[in-house]
């Protein structure tokens, strides 16, 4: 980040235009400053004055100012190798008003940019006013930024005096967890716990708490998808459990490799790997009959094992988990793969068949595996999730990666939830940050004492986790009087923690939403319900925001607000089946049969939702037509053996004295759930019915 000045700024300001989203952009200057023509915040052509540069290839933005301290990045971009502009948004299409438009809190420099891209910044933000008071100690990347506070180092070097080397932050000698943290900082995909990084042998989860593959930023195998930057893969390499760092690798004050090509890896791994027989590819990159290569040429070690993706239009950058490619998973769940990447005319079963004639029939055991499963069939891949949660052998973000699923059978299953418990006292801080975080819908007496332990946790980001999910725990509530004064304290402290998180991302959507649900879970609806409003104020399209509102108003007897809210997240979603459901069974209750049944079957479509199958049946059944039993069916095919869904069916059967339909359904939901007091009766009562 520098100031806009002539030896900064490497676009062409000489009134140059771009046609891109129906709107003219218009880059000129006035004497030694840079302006641009744009979409302004009302939609209408306005100008802007560049005040700073922002990266320098392959592509360079530019910051501009609006109101109220915000520093916005236009949506703008210079490419920096083919010399021309570019939009970085067109396949968005974003509008005004949006958060994703250039003057919403996407492009914001001030909280998506400056924690990383500057020194000792504070982001300072006013949430009464929705103001920013931003300030800095250097505007770009300096020495401190890594380092740590320099005065005292500097002292002694003047000096003369021996250099104590303790005095500064991530130096020569550190653990490798310890250097990928730190460089994790600014390199991972990660909420910010506290106003400003405090450095001095803090770790990044006193200050951070990364992402741990969560579907919809990465691939199911924990492969990158979105903009997840370096930490979130690396940490899942055996490198790094190795012991490789950041630094073994890349320069770490030019972030340039330090050896071009296959000799980067050859540092270290044996030259056969760079040899045809371990690649099967022509050792000069020439492309084979009927390929299609696209990123790479084979007989790189990065084409197979580091294979990328482009993100801001022209950025390309590599996955740095370091895997074997997986085509065989790919024919399976859809998941990339270095192979399809580079023979993009060609099929994942091809790329796999051809693995298998190379290396053998069987792949070694990855995490993967159990990853990309479980993102299809969580209960089916119950017992492996959980031998991978508590291997210390596996990566601990693919260890903790596991809770997303666990986490869905938590309620109704003992064995995954007395697994996540026992993770509580895991030796890795994201694993009980991310299993804390993950009780947070448990029952207060099924989560109390375990969380109560982490209250005093070493690291923040598990007392802030503690607190949230026991952020119904009141002075008022009867289980707060069973803890001693000391548990008060330490709960107070850590709840104080939590609120300082929550100030801090207060200008994100997802900050207020949290708040609403926490208001929610202490009885506080209107409370709720204003945190609710101001997420959609700071973006429209946050329709978790929208539907808890609904849902608020629907319990409160607003069914006209509900209704509304229900169809303006449908408008935006159409494809969404939880707005469609909630809209069908208000519609119902209203008395409108015609319009419920189509959002409810819109749902069941959508979903694949069995309840909403048979809410559809029960309409249907309600109204004596025949349709209802195929909805019946669409509801037990999805959750067989049901026994609320049985029954439905069963009494549909038998009001229209199908008998032997009646009994052959109780036998086969009796092959489910052989012991169900209700399907016992049912069959009971079936016994005496006629035989016909």
């Amino acid at each position: 980040m520098q100031r806009a000045t002539k030896v900064s700024v490497k676009g062409d300001f000489s009134g140059a235009r771009l046609s891109a989203l129906g709107f003219e952009h218009r880059f000129y200057s006035k004497g030694d400053t840079f302006w641009v023509e744009t979409q302004g915040e009302e939609g209408v052509a306005k100008s802007y004055q560049v005040l700073y540069t922002f990266g320098t290839e392959p592509l360079q933005q530019y910051l501009v100012a609006t109101e109220k301290g915000r520093l916005q990045a236009l949506p703008l971009a210079w490419d920096t190798e083919r010399s021309l502009w570019f939009h970085l948004q067109e396949d968005l299409k974003p509008k005004t008003g949006e958060w994703i438009h250039w003057t919403g809190g996407g492009m914001n420099w001030n909280s998506m940019c400056a924690d990383c891209h500057s020194t000792g910044l504070k982001k300072n933000y006013v949430p009464a006013d929705d103001r920013y008071e931003t300030s800095w100690q250097a505007l770009d990347v300096g020495c401190e930024a890594c380092h740590g506070p320099g005065a005292a180092h500097v002292k002694q070097a003047q000096a003369g005096t021996t250099i104590n080397r303790a005095l500064l932050d991530m130096i020569r000698g550190e653990t490798s967890q310890k250097t990928v943290e730190k460089c994790g900082r600014c390199h991972a995909r990660r909420e910010q716990l506290t106003p400003a990084f405090e450095h001095g042998g803090h770790s990044m989860l006193n200050h951070y708490l990364p992402d741990p593959l969560s579907q919809g930023l990465y691939h199911s195998d924990g492969q990158i998808d979105q903009e997840v930057f370096v930490y979130g893969s690396f940490t899942q390499s055996r490198m790094y459990q190795l012991g490789v760092t950041c630094t073994h690798c890349h320069d770490p004050h030019s972030a340039k490799v330090k050896r071009e090509g296959n000799a980067l890896c050859l540092g270290c791994h044996a030259a056969q790997y760079a040899t045809p027989a371990h690649h099967h590819h022509s050792p000069d990159g020439a492309s084979r009959e009927n390929t299609a290569y696209d990123r790479g040429t084979g007989d790189q070690c990065v084409d197979c094992h580091m294979p990328g993706k482009v993100y801001m239009t022209n950025d390309f950058r590599r996955d740095h988990s370091l895997r074997v490619p997986r085509p065989d998973l790919s024919a399976k769940f859809g998941t990339p793969n270095a192979c399809n990447n580079c023979h993009g005319d060609r099929s994942p079963e091809w790329a796999a068949e051809q693995v298998r004639l190379w290396f053998g029939d069987t792949r070694a055991p990855h995490y993967s595996d159990t990853l990309t499963r479980a993102a299809v069939d969580p209960l089916g891949t119950r017992q492996a999730l959980i031998t991978l949660l508590q291997d210390p052998a596996q990566p601990h973000i693919a260890r903790a990666a596991t809770v997303q699923y666990l986490a869905q059978l938590m309620p109704t299953d003992p064995a995954v939830r007395q697994a996540l418990l026992h993770g509580l006292d895991d030796s890795n801080a994201l694993i009980r940050a991310t299993i804390a975080r993950a009780m947070y819908d448990l029952p207060l007496e099924q989560k109390l004492p375990d969380l109560l332990q982490l209250l005093d946790d070493p690291v923040t980001a598990v007392r802030i986790a503690a607190a949230r999910s026991l952020v119904e725990l009141k002075p008022n509530s009867p289980a707060w009087h069973t803890l001693n004064r000391d548990t008060h304290n330490l709960l107070a402290k850590a709840a104080e923690e939590y609120q300082t998180q929550l100030t801090v991302n207060s200008d994100f959507a997802a900050s207020h939403i949290q708040q609403g649900t926490d208001a929610l879970k202490s009885g506080r609806e209107e409370d709720a319900a204003r945190h609710f409003v101001r997420a959609l104020e700071i973006d429209d399209h946050q329709n978790a925001a929208r539907m808890s509102l609904a849902q608020l108003r629907y319990r409160q007897g607003d069914i006209t607000a509900a209704e509304s809210l229900y169809r303006k997240v449908i408008s935006q979603e159409p494809d969404a089946a939880a707005p469609h459901y909630a809209l069908g069974l208000l519609l119902a209750e209203l008395g409108q049969l015609t319009a419920a049944e189509t959002e409810l079957e819109a749902a069941a479509r959508l979903g694949a939702n069995p309840r909403a199958w048979y809410n559809l049946a029960v309409l249907r059944h309600q109204q004596g037509r025949a349709d209802a039993e195929k909805a019946y069916l669409q509801a037990l095919e999805l959750s067989p053996g049901n026994p609320e869904f049985t029954q439905g069916l069963a009494s549909f059967y038998v009001q229209n004295k199908q008998w032997r339909k009646a009994r052959t359904l109780i036998k086969q939901s009796l092959s489910v759930n052989p012991n169900h007091p209700l399907l016992l009766r049912l069959r009971q009562f079936l016994a005496q019915a006629p035989q016909t």
